[in-house]
């Protein structure tokens, strides 16, 4: 189960210094850097919980992620695999996962940098990609929990929050 400052679990947003602007969630999990290391990259354990993203499992390596159902924002992006450290960074483009020991589980650092898209507010864009992964990232803990993982579940809407 997740734990945490509560303002972090449910994402926060960073204005870069470079001008763009970045998710970022921490979760306190249950789990060892190990369990969670193989949720995020082995296919049958990614599949579980975020069916849709494949990726070369090296630096330097292609991905790609298919975002399903009603995806708000791109719903396929590609590129290089940008960090590959087992068991604790995993950089795909510009979306970064960084787990470190706990004294009971792991720390999961998760963050990602916008896309903006003409036709859309950036706050209507950053509020669907704080749902979207918030809602991926419980997903992630149902999955490590042995839970049933149900992708039907709409996304929170942060607008309302």
């Amino acid at each position: 189960m997740s734990r945490g400052n509560a303002e972090n679990r449910y994402g926060t947003v960073h204005h870069l210094a470079d001008g763009r602007v970045s998710v970022r969630f921490e979760r306190a999990l249950l789990y060892s850097v190990e369990a969670v290391w193989a949720a995020l990259t082995e296919q049958d354990q990614l599949d579980a919980w975020m069916p849709g993203v494949q990726f070369e499992r090296r630096h330097g390596g292609h991905y790609e992620i298919w975002f399903g159902g009603e995806c708000e924002g791109p719903a396929h992006v590609s590129g290089s695999v940008e960090a590959f450290e087992p068991p604790n960074v995993l950089q795909l483009g510009t979306i970064r996962w960084e787990l470190a020991e706990t004294t009971d589980g792991c720390l999961l650092v998760f963050t990602d940098v916008l896309v903006f898209q003409e036709g859309r507010s950036d706050a209507e864009i950053t509020n669907s990609v704080l749902g979207g992964w918030h809602n991926y990232l419980d997903l992630l803990d149902d999955a490590l929990a042995g839970r049933s993982v149900n992708h039907d579940q709409p996304e929170p809407d942060y607008s309302v929050r």
